[in-house]
């Protein structure tokens, strides 16, 4: 994945503000935002930290909508969110 294109996604989710568009307790527990620690993983192939592991762990039951938005979509599906999961040891879940 290019660097242009996380950074653009972190640019987009900051404009967004959130994906979900649930409850209000949804929305504080699904905030693409938090997968902030991630993104080094994405842009320069580092090894996951362990902020980036527990922040896709809390956030893996909003995966399937992460996959499903306009916004994050193509990220969430791309190869590379599927190696930092691996390296996480996080299931990714079948939407």
């Amino acid at each position: 994945m290019k660097p242009c294109a996380v950074l653009f996604l972190v640019v987009v989710l900051a404009a967004s503000g959130t994906v979900c568009t649930a409850s209000r307790a949804a929305r504080a527990e699904c905030d693409p935002l938090a997968l902030r620690p991630c993104v080094p993983v994405i842009l320069w192939g580092d090894p996951p930290s362990r902020a980036c592991c527990a922040k896709l762990r809390k956030q893996r039951r909003c995966l399937c909508k992460y996959a499903k938005s306009p916004y994050v979509g193509r990220y969430i599906n791309s190869q590379n969110s599927k190696k930092v999961a691996a390296a996480c040891r996080v299931r990714v879940p079948r939407c």
